[in-house]
């Protein structure tokens, strides 16, 4: 009897990630779900049905990544068929107001994290031509003003899934990128709180300068109108499940407005965003 289709998410803490592995754990497959606390753990475990073991695991631990390796090397009885890279992390604001030491931690999570991840679980991919999923975001296309480095973070992971997935081909692996609009997710509540605590802590003068763009975001913050995790769980189900996975999804009408929006010439796009955020102003 052939082995049951095994898949390893990280990021299932909540969110996007946590939808996608009640998901892929309704659809057959055993999932074994990334988190980064015993809480979470737990919590993951009384709602998956017993189709599912959650793993501590934080992308930035070397430690951890190599323990989660063992774990499903271990369990004979699943074959793995995917990794769905969904990490993340964000810090919305003004590029000169955000810590460095913030866009730092950014790239570490969203990019070299997913990396690491994807390297010490390639051995294991490659013996089934199995699929590799990456969770990246229409700002990887486009980037919206006040979220420069999570924007560059997934423009980043958009080249490495290029490049990978000409990499990985002969070995018949596939290598896909999920292009999401704006998800309602508790990101945009803590981006909310940490904007707003930033903004306590500049001068007057430079709280000016910034108070449209920093009211622009906590207003998306406040009102995300953005798609449920639930609705990106279905398709990332279905890239893992159709008999040939595209190299992109776009997913959302957003989405697939400001993939438009993209292609138009510099100077229009820029306008038609400036004016989205500034409103009309006179130079």
């Amino acid at each position: 009897m052939a082995n049951e289709r095994a898949i390893v998410i990280t990021g299932a803490s909540t969110g996007i990630g946590k939808a996608c592995a009640l998901r892929l754990a309704e659809a057959g497959f055993y999932v074994f779900a990334g988190v980064r606390t015993e809480t979470d753990r737990d919590s993951l475990r009384r709602e998956s049905k017993k189709r599912l073991t959650p793993l501590i695991l934080d992308v930035c631990n070397e430690d951890q990544i190599r323990q989660a390796v063992k774990t499903v090397e271990a369990a004979k009885e699943y074959t793995l068929f995917g990794l769905l890279n969904n990490a993340g992390h964000g810090a919305p604001g003004p590029m000169e107001l955000v810590p460095i030491a913030e866009t730092r931690e950014i790239f570490e999570v969203n990019v070299l994290g997913n990396v690491a991840v994807t390297k010490a679980f390639l051995p294991l991919l490659r013996k089934t031509r199995g699929r590799i999923v990456n969770m990246g975001s229409f700002a990887g296309r486009f980037a919206p003003p006040g979220m420069s480095g999570y924007a560059a973070s997934k423009a980043a992971l958009e080249a490495i899934s290029d490049s990978l997935r000409v990499e990985l081909w002969s070995f018949g692996i596939t290598v896909s990128i999920m292009e999401p609009a704006t998800v309602d997710t508790p990101i945009f509540e803590k981006g909310a709180k940490v904007q707003k605590q930033r903004l306590m802590g500049i001068a007057p003068e430079v709280q000016t300068l910034y108070a449209p763009l920093s009211e622009f975001l906590l207003n998306k913050a406040s009102n995300p109108g953005g798609i449920s995790p639930d609705h990106v769980a279905k398709v990332v189900v279905h890239a893992f499940t159709a008999r040939r996975m595209k190299p992109r999804y776009l997913i959302g009408g957003e989405a697939k407005f400001i993939s438009i929006i993209g292609q138009l010439p510099t100077k229009i796009r820029d306008f038609f965003v400036h004016r989205t955020v500034y409103g009309p102003t006179v130079n």
